[in-house]
């Protein structure tokens, strides 16, 4: 239905116009109200310079109109002549009412507006209730409509909203800012730009992205910087406080609007927002917020710093969202270790004034290094100032309590009513406590020794952090013995060699050639940034090169968990492959990540071990490269893994039958050359060229078997003892479980299963039943059919079982 466009105004009509082209440029098969509120408010109209001069938000009326136009439905195809919506009709028919009242006058823009806002006609009742103007007040701006100024006056600056923070007139408590000076002078050189000066920060949490704004804000208070910046008002929004107490929907935009209201009194305003996902990741407010901001960069003189994580970032501004054209990405990376030091150092007073605690550059540098280590879940420099408030807080608690807790105890120990126990668990709490080694049996007539040590070391105890403190708190967090913090690196590197000799057998090369280069990584030699070192494991299955790797994680970061296996077998497809940096875009477990990055990020000090690589995707070699000439791999989310602390392994079976004739036939090993010969018709030169070393095992040999039998049993043997049930195996058992548990094909592998199947299990069923109680000895011997036979002695009972297994 179309109307008699002899009764609308020449504006009107053009209203309508643009309304239509507005309905068919979003693909809306009708005009509907909020096309026809966008046609109203366009560029240059009468009415819209009427309602700015009134100091009614055009800005928010036409942020508003697209958020409804975002609900319409849209068609596939597109409409040459869009058709007028029932509530546009009803629109046109309330304004021809509204016009009855005025005589002789045609149906203006004005009347439309008055329509549109009245409740039940274009929108309903709940939905006017966020549009920031009625029906009547519309009205009643008909009659100053002539005298409207061709410009806007000034307009009086109102009070200071309470959500902004004036950054300029606050203190930073003497917060220093170093190191970031390059990312500094890039984030002003943005936002001193014409076109597009904002900018979004992103980065992981704890690495001082709002401590880059303080930077900022300094020199522009300083006047360091561009000129462009001297009359610029600098504001913080206190987003916390911005969301904090919100009824009803509508609010939030409520505020905002007034916030930005104010900052366009400014001529250059400049407003820092923390953490913006917490306005825009909002189901019920979120695309509102987008074309709030939108308009305000749009049309405002305004800059806008933001903060967010690179999750937040990737959801909230990559996907298909307008706000990515208006704000400039800068990636804040994780200082490194020697920057996170000076930044701390430099900044130390603010921590040690409110401890009362000194702390030097070697306890900071200490301090960053066990962060890094055993704190991977956080960021440098957070990481490494929470570890020293965490020990600065623990020192000053024990000089204030520990004495007048000692005093108690010693009164108490004189006191015969009092319960001895409870004063033996205090002390036991306070030898833990401080760190101090704990007296295995403490009894009441060891009490004053164990008094006079603390006392001791509370009178000695210097007001200044040391690495101990440090490994205690450390300890405490990860539940560490402290021992395995403050050992040396130095002393475990030298002994490297003699301790893998021990647990892993037969492999005096590969153990050697790993352990010089290590040692070559470890002495400051090598090229900074990289892994420790790279190594290819060569040979035959069941030699140990799993074994070996589980090892290294054990002995270099005191932990077997600290080995990242990946089977790649698993990662033969190109999609399966991408997993380890991240699925694109749109597929299952985008917003992941990519395993490889996740893994290294959680354990940074660990072994990585890629086993069978031969059976991977080509693809996946490009990533092995990254990592060798890098020692970092940036995920799709923009997650950063850091490699330079690791050891990288890759095992292979190629080449497995030329390693095994040359060993029978020499009792040698091949060398580099040939081994590299060898695998350059499997594996890209660029790859091996980047590897370390080459390390070929030897084939398991029968002499080998009994030693690495009696490291696997020795497994059982402790778990048997920690039921206090003894495990005692006779020559003639041990070498024949071991010959069982040897295959020259698979090398020591089935040993395992032979230990499992011939003792574990038998034994297991043993104590279920009962049969093998605590106190017992199980002796295995032979029998003259050589057959494995157990013999169970009780505790205190000449009795005995004989099992034939």
């Amino acid at each position: 239905m179309r109307y008699n466009e002899e009764l609308f105004s020449p504006e009107t009509i053009n209203a309508f116009e643009i309304a239509s082209l507005v309905a068919i440029e979003n693909k809306h098969p009708e005009i509907q109200p909020a096309h026809l509120l966008t046609g109203l408010l366009h560029k240059g109209s009468k009415i819209k310079d009427l309602l700015f001069a009134n100091d009614i938000d055009i800005f928010y009326l036409e942020e508003w109109a697209e958020v409804k136009m975002a609900e319409y439905d849209k068609c596939s195809t597109i409409i040459d002549k869009p058709a007028y919506n029932k509530s546009v009709i009803l629109i046109i028919e309330e304004a021809l009412n509204i016009s009855k009242n005025f005589e002789n006058e045609l149906l203006t823009p004005i009347y439309i507006l008055a329509s549109l806002a009245t409740p039940g006609v274009g929108f309903s009742h709940d939905e006017l209730k966020t549009f920031i103007v009625t029906s009547d007040q519309i009205i009643s701006l008909r009659e100053n409509s002539s005298h409207l100024p061709s410009q806007p006056e000034n307009k009086k600056i109102v009070n200071q909203p309470d959500y902004l923070i004036n950054l300029l007139s606050t203190n930073f408590q003497d917060f220093k800012v170093i190191g970031r000076d390059q990312e500094i002078l890039h984030i002003t050189e943005i936002i001193g730009r014409k076109n597009k000066p904002n900018v979004v920060i992103t980065g992981e949490k704890g690495i001082g992205k709002s401590k880059l704004i303080q930077g900022i804000v300094s020199i522009i208070k300083e006047k360091k910087t561009s000129t462009i910046f001297q009359h610029s008002m600098f504001f913080e929004l206190d987003t916390n406080l911005l969301v904090s107490g919100i009824t009803h929907k509508g609010e939030l935009e409520e505020r905002l609007r007034k916030i930005f209201n104010y900052l366009n009194n400014f001529k250059r305003p400049i407003l820092f927002i923390d953490e913006i996902q917490i306005i825009l990741d909002d189901p019920n407010n979120g695309k509102s917020i987008y074309f709030l901001l939108k308009n305000q960069l749009s049309k405002s003189n305004s800059i806008i710093i933001c903060t967010a994580s690179n999750e937040a970032y990737l959801k909230l501004f990559e996907k298909d969202n307008p706000l990515q054209n208006y704000f400039e990405r800068f990636q804040l990376d994780e200082p490194d270790q020697e920057r996170s030091t000076l930044m701390i150092y430099a900044n130390k007073k603010l921590l040690e004034s409110h401890h009362k605690i000194s702390i030097d550059r070697q306890s900071i540098k200490e301090a960053v290094k066990l962060a890094k280590r055993f704190l991977p879940e956080s960021q440098l420099p957070d990481s490494a100032i929470m570890l020293l408030d965490s020990t600065m807080s623990s020192i000053r608690t024990q000089l204030d309590t520990i004495p007048s807790e000692l005093a108690i105890n010693k009164n108490r120990l004189t006191d015969k009513n009092f319960d001895n126990n409870s004063i033996i668990l205090s002390l036991k709490r306070l030898l833990k406590y401080t760190g101090l080694e704990a007296e295995e049996n403490i009894d009441i007539k060891n009490c004053n020794e164990v008094f006079k040590k603390i006392q001791s070391y509370i009178e000695t105890r210097q007001d200044c952090v040391n690495h101990t403190d440090l490994a205690n708190t450390i300890g405490r967090i990860r539940k560490i013995p402290v021992g395995k913090i403050v050992t040396k690196e130095r002393e475990r590197l030298l002994n490297m060699e003699d301790i893998l000799h021990k647990t892993v057998i037969g492999q005096s090369i590969a153990i050697s050639t790993i352990c010089d280069a290590i040692l070559e990584s470890r002495s400051g030699l090598n090229k900074p940034g990289l892994p420790i070192g790279s190594f290819f494991f060569l040979g035959p299955t069941g030699t140990g090169k799993t074994e070996l790797a589980k090892q290294l994680a054990q002995y270099l970061f005191q932990s077997k968990e600290s080995l990242i296996r990946f089977d790649m077998s698993e990662f033969k497809e190109e999609h399966s492959a991408a997993l380890l940096y991240g699925a694109p875009p749109g597929y299952v477990g985008y917003e992941e990540g990519g395993m490889l990055v996740n893994k290294i990020r959680q354990k940074p000090y660990s072994v990585v071990l890629f086993d069978e690589i031969e059976k991977a995707h080509p693809s996946v070699f490009d990533i092995f490269l990254q990592i060798l000439d890098e020692g970092k791999l940036h995920d799709r989310l923009g997650k950063t893994g850091d490699f330079s602390n690791a050891i990288i392994l890759f095992t292979s079976n190629i080449g497995s039958e030329k390693i095994i004739k040359q060993f029978n036939n020499s009792g040698n090993l091949p060398n580099q050359t040939t081994l590299m010969e060898d695998m350059a018709s499997y594996f890209r030169p660029e790859f091996l060229g980047r590897i370390t070393g080459l390390v070929p095992f030897s084939p398991i040999t029968e002499n080998m078997i009994e030693r690495i039998f009696d490291i696997q049993i020795s497994e059982l043997e402790e778990s048997l003892l920690q039921h206090k049930i003894i495990l005692k195996i006779d020559d003639e058992a041990r070498s024949l479980l071991a010959r069982e548990g040897y295959n020259p094909q698979y090398g020591a592998r089935p040993l395992r299963g032979i230990i499992r199947t011939k003792l574990k299990t038998p034994l297991s069923r043993m104590i279920i039943r009962e049969e093998i109680k605590k106190g017992c000895t199980i002796q295995i011997c032979l029998t003259e059919k050589m057959e494995i036979k157990l013999n169970v002695v009780h505790k205190n009972e000449p009795v005995t079982i004989d099992v034939l297994i």
